[in-house]
């Protein structure tokens, strides 16, 4: 049950988030895990679907991404609490995925795995602007930092049990779909239950007027054109991941349990373990010095899984995409809070969120097909260059850093 966000103190607006905070990251770790790998994997051995079925289920949270931008207009509109307009998203991604686990085509499993996940990412500019109203300034990564810890260890928990539960028949899937749609439908009870403002009322009479923050705030805009160009060499990768050691096209063929351990167990576990130090680094040192970093260590990672088919190396370039997604989980959700100006952090998250899902929605279908132009390894020497460029060109950013 909601309760008015002016009747609480500071310390009850604290504790009263965190705690269904928790309950979120811990709904949000299941459905990590799936929308990671088990989507993908039913897709692919169990109704042998085509890559553009493949592509557009990848692309799925980065379609909801696209979306967010026309949601956080509309929603504008109603007087909402945030926490309310977040909520009813969740309950269609809860909806579709117990229903995606009942259906017999792959068409019928690809559509409503495909609006899940939609919703389910088309609600994050409200949930970090109920952070940055409830956080205090210079404590939000550590409190953040925590229901993250909860989403990536019951990610990587759930990603053992999944993955055993399908190795030992994979018509389990049916049920594990069934549990997903629970776990969508938790967390839209949590978020609806933490303390919010209402929406703020839009200033613009179209859907992509939040766009102009890009020009109107030069560095902001600067900022985010260096995270698309080394975005979307992180994001096209994604389901050639799991393509890359699933599939027999590629000569590994790795069993259900492998692929899970190296898609999500592995990396969640490193995310785990070292989501407090990249907590403690983005409330503490330049926010820029530390994207340069994420960069470089992404760039490795990613250049190490594509190289080999040594599934050694490929685990050691998991383990490092993992230890960068620690930081970076941390900064693609938090970093607006330290560049919008007080009520535009909704807007400013959404513009931000928007052009994630532009390159996560193109992405894997520019992935496949330049895999099979140029090959697999190329892949990743081409987006450990993207990646090194999108550093340099935030050299000039470092001095004009803000840190609200």
């Amino acid at each position: 049950m909601q309760t008015t966000h002016q009747t609480l103190t500071t310390a009850e607006l604290y504790t009263k988030t965190f705690r269904f905070d928790m309950w979120r990251g811990a709904c949000d770790g299941i459905l990590t895990a799936a929308s990671q790998t088990f989507c993908l994997f039913i897709a692919i051995r169990y109704y042998d679907a085509s890559e553009g079925i493949k592509s557009a289920i990848a692309g799925a949270p980065f379609m909801g991404m696209f979306c967010s931008l026309l949601l956080v207009h509309y929603a504008s509109s109603t007087g909402w609490k945030k926490s309310t307009c977040a909520a009813l998203p969740s309950i269609i991604t809860g909806v579709g995925l117990a229903l995606a686990g009942l259906v017999d085509s792959i068409l019928a499993f690809a559509a409503l795995v495909i609006i899940g996940f939609i919703c389910r990412s088309a609600l994050l500019p409200f949930v970090t602007a109920i952070y940055g109203e409830n956080y205090p300034r210079g404590k939000r990564a550590s409190y953040f930092s925590k229901p993250l810890m909860m989403t990536v260890g019951v990610s990587a928990a759930f990603g053992v049990a999944g993955s055993l539960i399908l190795e030992a028949d994979i018509e389990n899937f049916r049920w594990l779909f069934i549990f997903l749609g629970c776990a969508g439908l938790v967390k839209a009870y949590s978020i609806y239950s933490m303390p919010s403002q209402p929406i703020e009322v839009g200033a613009h009479k179209h859907p992509f007027g939040n766009l102009k923050y890009l020009f109107t705030d030069p560095s902001y805009g600067y900022v985010l054109l260096t995270w698309f160009i080394m975005g979307f060499a992180n994001l096209w990768t994604l389901p050639l991941k799991v393509d890359y050691i699933a599939s027999a096209k590629y000569g590994i063929e790795a069993s259900p349990f492998m692929v899970a351990f190296i898609i999500t167990i592995l990396p969640d576990t490193m995310r785990f373990l070292f989501i407090p130090f990249w907590a403690r680094l983005f409330d503490k040192i330049n926010f820029i010095v530390l994207r340069i970093i994420l960069n470089l260590s992404f760039a490795t990672g990613i250049l190490l899984f594509f190289i080999t088919e040594d599934l050694w190396i490929i685990g050691l370039g998991s383990a490092l995409i993992g230890f960068s997604f620690a930081g970076g989980s941390i900064a693609w959700n938090l970093w607006v809070t330290k560049y919008a100006p007080p009520g535009k952090t909704a807007a400013y998250m959404s513009v931000h969120v928007f052009l994630t899902g532009v390159r996560g929605s193109i992405g894997p279908f520019i992935g496949y097909w330049v895999a099979n132009q140029i090959g697999v390894a190329s892949i990743g020497w081409v987006s450990f260059g993207m990646m090194i460029f999108a550093s340099l060109m935030l050299i000039p950013q470092i001095k004009m850093v803000r840190e609200a």
